[in-house]
């Protein structure tokens, strides 16, 4: 434009040769100023693609050394040039290649670049997860319908019984028990010195936690974050399995994380079953200041010093220093920190299924949940629950068995946060089929059954409102994690697509905002449709209902406007 200023106005026409010349020189003048223009645009743009490759690591082009130049004078590392013992000279390149585990020196942060290959298996995750999200989000609605067609039938079929003496005319019938647990066993931990309970537990347990190394990983467009920070945990990590070992080493653990034993305990003719133990969770603290020289002498423990009573999580708890200087509040690496508990007998109320099995000891009664006699997955159940469909008897008093009447352990604290870490501790029992893996979370995680402890004396509607208000958090867990669970599953499809735009610098920063909001929007939309058409399945009375309102409604919108 400065150029074109300089120029005759177009208005006057040169009058001769001599006069033009002028305008023919600045043409030519405009063309190489513009040509130089896109020039040195296109150096600067291969400069930028230059810099990106070679920020995360990578060249789109051959390099080549400039040969001309003088070789760099060589260096003595590790060890000086005129140290006698020197040995072969190393160069960092070298020793890193050598020791590819080798963390950087003063810190805990350690970046790798991300290979094509790990891109490629987290879009394979991906779909897992996506149709994994859309199982649990469908039986989720499933099991909702199930358990409110089994509270309305335990309101239907449940009988008041006494504790003691045993009614057999109950056999496989749904009863309401409440009275007192009782046990003759005296519990002790043999690992702890003998440490025993006292008289009248049903339950004995020591909880471990040790102060160790952690990684945790951070998977990024281009590259892995490994960061590591030591804390405290309740189950060991084996820094062998960490990608950066050296520096990260963990001390073999001492004792067992956790110590239990369950007594035999009954209540009224009724024993207690392991189940049933399970959601026992009065636990109280155990008086241990006279064993703490007892502690000392165990073999595992003789590197520690002699424990210390201290407080944690409003707990009483014994704190084993491994090394000097570790205090409570500002652990050391391998210090223990243990919580002795036990649940005394007491006021109990329960409600299942009455049944006779001959080798409970001490009494041959026990309660079972009450559940369907047939798996049900995806297969809506369009008939109400009754003595056909589950494990209550007839008038004779037979029945096929549940689904999963088998007696396990295990801790039912009444917590959502607890049964998402039971279904992802046995959701990759389906693997690979990602409907399987969701079926088997949901049956971890919410399994379709009834059977109510509650540690106090109460009344059974009191039992089973409780229960139900559970079951309805657990369900909008549920929902939250799956939409969750697909979302993450849509972003790691679109990985390779966000690896290649990361060298995009701040255009590809744009367009990866955009693939996380159309990442929302298709999770937000697919798990609203996913959950709609599983509501429909499940009640299609309601669903039909619903239609028919919505039709009504449209329809006088549109003749009103009409």
């Amino acid at each position: 434009q400065a150029l074109d200023a300089h120029r005759f106005p177009k208005q006057s026409a040169p009058c001769c040769t001599d006069c033009a010349r002028p305008t023919k020189r600045a043409d030519t003048m405009v063309v190489a100023v513009r040509s130089a223009i896109a020039s040195r645009v296109f150096q600067l743009c291969l400069a930028a693609v230059s810099l990106a490759f070679v920020r995360h690591g990578e060249i789109p082009w051959p390099q080549f050394p400039d040969t001309s130049a003088s070789p760099a004078p060589q260096t003595s590392y590790l060890r000086s040039v005129s140290d006698p013992l020197s040995g072969p000279q190393t160069a960092p390149e070298e020793l890193a290649a050598n020791l590819p585990h080798s963390p950087a020196i003063g810190g805990d942060t350690h970046e790798q670049s991300k290979s094509w290959q790990s891109t490629l298996t987290e879009l394979v995750a991906g779909v897992l997860l996506f149709f994994m999200s859309m199982g649990v989000l469908w039986l989720n609605e499933g099991h909702a319908v199930r358990m409110d067609v089994l509270f309305s039938l335990a309101k239907r079929k449940l009988k008041m019984s006494a504790a003691a003496p045993a009614d057999p005319e109950n056999l496989r019938e749904l009863v309401f028990v409440t009275g007192t647990t009782q046990t003759e066993d005296s519990l002790k931990l043999s690992a702890w010195a003998n440490l025993q309970a006292p008289s009248g537990s049903a339950k004995l347990r020591a909880s471990t936690q040790m102060y160790l190394w952690v990684e945790k990983e951070e998977s990024k467009d281009n590259s892995t974050t490994y960061t590591y920070s030591q804390q405290w945990v309740d189950e060991y990590q084996d820094s062998n399995n960490f990608t950066y070992t050296i520096g990260h080493e963990n001390p073999p653990a001492p004792a067992p994380f956790v110590a239990l034993e369950l007594a035999a305990t009954t209540l009224g003719d009724f024993t207690m079953s392991q189940r049933m133990m399970g959601k026992l969770q009065a636990w109280k603290p155990c008086d241990v200041k006279g064993k703490l020289e007892d502690f000392q002498q165990i073999s595992s423990l003789s590197a520690y010093q002699q424990g210390e009573i201290t407080t944690s999580n409003d707990k009483e708890s014994v704190f084993f220093r491994a090394s000097f200087g570790g205090t409570p509040v500002s652990p050391n690496l391998g210090d223990l920190l243990t919580q002795f508990e036990y649940v005394p007998c007491g006021p109990t109320s329960v409600m299942g299924v009455q049944v006779e099995q001959a080798e409970m000891r001490p009494t041959p009664w026990s309660l079972v949940p009450l559940e369907y006699n047939e798996h049900h997955s995806y297969t809506p159940m369009l008939t109400r629950a009754n003595t056909g469909n589950t494990n209550l008897g007839d008038e004779r008093h037979q029945t096929l068995l549940g689904e999963a009447e088998k007696d396990e352990y295990f801790e039912d604290t009444h917590s959502p946060q607890e049964r998402l870490k039971r279904g992802v501790a046995h959701f990759l029992e389906g693997f690979p089929n990602p409907f399987a893996m969701a079926d088997a979370f949901m049956a971890a995680a919410c399994p379709d059954h009834v059977l109510i402890v509650a540690e106090e004396k109460t009344t059974p509607e009191s039992l089973v409102s409780v229960e139900r208000k559970f079951e309805r958090t657990l369900t909008m867990v549920m929902r939250l994690f799956g939409f969750m669970l697909m979302y993450g599953g849509i972003e790691l499809f679109f990985s390779p697509l966000r690896k290649l735009l990361s060298y995009l610098w701040i255009f590809g920063t744009i367009l990866k905002f955009g693939i996380d909001l159309f990442a929302c929007a298709c999770a937000v939309s697919c798990s609203s449709c996913t959950i709609a058409g599983a509501y429909a399945a499940y009640r299609p009375l309601y669903s039909f209902l619903i239609l028919c309102v919505g039709a009504a409604l449209v329809a006088g919108m549109y003749k009103l406007e009409q």
